[in-house]
């Protein structure tokens, strides 16, 4: 599965008329410990947006241009050809963020603060699509069956067997079924994803939790209202108190009260798994970053870093759309500069967070994410409180190796510098 998306992403976001991919899979001793943080996509592309800066070295232009005239658009395909449907404009999003006021007073005064000694400062840009929905995974996992059910104190009850591991699937889930009731989401519960109790709704993977599953939750909480509907419980029109009113009812009539959905491969999808040709994911999310980074070439460096990401987006859990992607961020910054895994023996040494650094929230930049939707772009900003997106001032110094150090012109901060010999 990390090669299988890491070899879908190699392309990017970006048209390649004639392009040629090839990915392998190795045994070694020092095996990965599971899928986490995209795990193959932001490797790939990682590579692919630092060839793209030295594509534009070669052809003496700038960084962003290079982009804007690679972009995909609707009605291209991508590496798998795959034809993109929906309405995107990366150039749009790129246009927002390096023409952002902030950004342009930054480059302006980068440059004369370059010509002396001391800090440096630079900024850097990178583009990215991540596939959401496998179709791989929904031929392996056909008869995906998810319930919601009615209780006796009038609350609903979702039933599914996807596990709730820190990325939101108790909330999202929730939220869905209370929308599409009409409920409060207190009125809403999960059950423990116990095989004796949910029926088998198939893996915990990623997007498809959302996509697949939620969708199945929409449609097996239309089931009980529909029910209810046809019973002249409720009509057209309701309030969320007549709702459970109405479920006690049914329930002290008929006793358990549960729908059922089930999912059903769409027949206008193909996907070779031979050739990897085809519709690999149901949509993409597409996003532009950028990044300043200011550096102390010092012994005792102490960099300074603001992040703006744009990103094309439409969230299912309303209101959290920002954090998962702030989040994202976060582990990126300390992949790039913190983490590093130490081998012996085809032992790991240090896998405990004693010796494992990872960045605090007095370690983070101010992190500004922008969401857009069809028409206007909506500007999140954390809380003043949470030090980790807001503030840059209180932080500890950081040690960071000189080759960060030498290299930090050349793009925004280094999401994946663990595999800088992919790009050698």
């Amino acid at each position: 599965m990390v090669l299988s998306r890491g070899a879908i992403h190699a392309g990017g976001a970006y048209l390649w008329p004639s392009v040629r991919i090839r990915a392998k899979a190795v045994a070694t001793n020092m095996p990965p410990h599971g899928a986490f943080r995209g795990f193959g996509a932001p490797q790939s592309l990682f590579a692919l947006e630092r060839h793209m800066d030295r594509i534009a070295e070669v052809v003496g232009v700038s960084a962003e241009e290079i982009r804007r005239i690679n972009f995909l658009r609707t009605g291209q395909t991508t590496t798998t050809e795959q034809l993109v449907n929906e309405p995107i404009d990366l150039n749009k999003l790129l246009h927002a963020r390096w023409t952002f006021p902030a950004i342009t007073q930054r480059k302006n005064a980068s440059q004369p603060i370059n010509q002396r000694d001391g800090h440096k400062k630079g900024l850097g840009i990178a583009t990215f699509l991540h596939g959401a929905g496998f179709h791989r995974l929904r031929r392996a996992f056909p008869c995906s069956v998810v319930g919601v059910q009615a209780c006796a104190d009038g609350s609903v009850q979702v039933l599914v067997s996807s596990t709730e591991f820190g990325q939101g699937t108790k909330t999202v889930l929730c939220q869905i079924a209370a929308e599409a009731l009409g409920l409060r989401y207190s009125d809403v519960g999960i059950a423990q994803p116990d095989t004796g109790n949910v029926p088998n709704s198939g893996p915990t993977v990623a997007s498809r939790t959302v996509m697949v599953v939620g969708k199945l939750v929409q449609s097996a909480a239309l089931g009980i209202k529909q029910t209810l509907m046809i019973s002249g419980k409720i009509g057209d029109s309701y309030s969320a108190d007549e709702f459970r009113a109405a479920c006690r009812s049914h329930v002290a009539e008929h006793g358990t009260f549960r729908s059922l959905a089930q999912y059903h491969q769409p027949e206008n999808i193909f996907w070779d798994d031979e050739k990897y040709r085809g519709s690999a994911y149901a949509t993409f999310a597409w996003a532009v970053y950028v990044a300043e980074v200011s550096i102390d070439p010092s012994p005792t460096p102490f960099p300074s870093t603001t992040l703006w990401r744009c990103r094309k987006s439409e969230s299912a859990a309303p209101g959290s759309g920002a954090r998962p992607i702030i989040g994202g961020v976060v582990q990126g910054i300390g992949f790039a500069l913190y983490e590093k895994v130490i081998w012996k023996n085809g032992r790991m040494e240090n896998g405990q967070m004693t010796n494992y650094i990872i960045p605090t929230s007095a370690d983070l930049p101010s992190i500004r994410v922008y969401l857009r939707s069809w028409a206007m772009f909506t500007a999140h900003t954390a809380p003043r409180e949470s030090a980790s997106c807001r503030w840059t001032a209180r932080r500890r110094p950081w040690s960071t190796p000189s080759a960060t150090r030498s290299a930090f012109p050349s793009i925004l901060f280094r999401c994946c510098r663990k595999i800088f010999s992919l790009t050698a």
